[in-house]
């Protein structure tokens, strides 16, 4: 009796040639080709480049040296077993569990079985597990499940963004609007700000409505008010009271619609920091004229926005100069109307 000595040798790789490149199959020719890219360029590269999982690289590796050394071909066998039990199952049974998925949408196992018993003992049939049962809502595609019969609603539209880094330069290039909701009393009102980007310029105006008609009305009033032909560029936040007819409107007009974009408003800030103005010098002193005579609140506001444009200096400007000045200097020392 003879006993083999030395380094242990797998008899399958023995004695066998390395076949040409050529006469491999495609499999083998892709798995040759990912492990030479990663042996010249490492294997991080290979896997961003191939698209393969790392644990994949390195089964291809090694299935690469074995074709080196001892000619073995680099082809990925299938772990899957040469016999496999095959289901049993009655047809009768399949067919009362897809009819009650069917007219009872996504029902659970458990309360198949419940009928599917009684199914069973009347046509004298088998029972069955509710394991079994599971498998067989398994085994088809989409697991007998019934989809959503409601259209969800597409809240997100495409509407124009504020470009970055956009800055207004011409007086009545830009007017930003936003709203300040007040509440007293259980009772909320809301006064919508307009206000020039370039020069300072403001109207504003109380109301108790909330709705894009009432921002459209108050737009149109604005326009009236400040000193420029047409608006060509409105910037608000995605409020409801900037929607609907409010968009509309200024489509109609054919007025650029920029909007912020969600929870950013320092992409409005000049107009946020004018409604803070509002609220410490005006609303401190006649907050609650709000509630109490709407029509003399807007009488007071109008004389605090004469006030504001055309006799209070701003810290934008040094403290030398009005909105009003700031627009007559942008339009060339005198041109009210652009």
């Amino acid at each position: 009796m003879y006993r083999i000595t030395g380094q242990p040798i797998n008899l399958r790789y023995v004695a066998k040639e390395i076949k040409p490149v050529e006469d491999l199959s495609e499999e083998s020719k892709q798995i040759i080709k990912i492990c030479e890219f990663g042996i010249k360029h490492g294997y991080k590269v290979t896997l961003e480049a191939f698209a393969v999982s790392k644990s994949t690289y390195y089964s291809y590796l090694k299935l690469y040296k074995n074709y080196k050394e001892y000619g073995v071909y680099p082809q990925l066998k299938s772990k899957k077993p040469h016999n496999v039990r095959k289901n049993r199952w009655n047809k009768k049974v399949i067919g009362f569990i897809v009819n009650i998925r069917k007219n009872c949408p996504n029902i659970g196992k458990d309360k198949i079985k419940y009928y599917l018993d009684t199914y069973c003992i009347a046509n004298k049939l088998d029972t069955i597990s509710t394991g079994t049962i599971q498998n067989i809502i398994n085994s088809f595609p989409n697991k007998l499940r019934t989809k959503k019969s409601i259209r969800q609603v597409k809240r997100k539209s495409d509407v124009l963004r504020k470009p970055a880094k956009y800055k207004a330069v011409k007086s009545g290039e830009c007017v930003a609007l936003d709203s300040m909701e007040f509440r007293q009393g259980g009772k909320k009102l809301y006064v919508v700000v307009a206000h020039d980007e370039a020069t300072n310029l403001l109207y504003a105006e109380a109301t108790t409505s909330h709705t894009s008609r009432s921002a459209k009305n108050i737009l149109d009033n604005a326009h009236n008010y400040l000193p420029w032909s047409k608006f060509t560029t409105i910037l608000t936040d995605n409020g409801s009271e900037f929607q609907k007819d409010f968009a509309k409107f200024l489509k109609e007009k054919e007025i650029v619609h920029y909007h912020t974009y969600p929870k950013t408003p320092k992409q409005n800030a000049r107009c946020e920091r004018v409604n803070r103005t509002i609220q410490d010098e005006f609303m401190i002193k006649y907050g609650n004229l709000l509630f109490s005579n709407l029509t003399l609140f807007n009488k007071k506001l109008n004389k605090y926005l004469h006030w504001f444009n055309f006799k209070r200096v701003h810290q934008r400007f040094n403290n030398s100069m009005t909105p009003f000045q700031r627009h007559l200097e942008l339009t060339n020392c005198g041109n009210i109307i652009n």
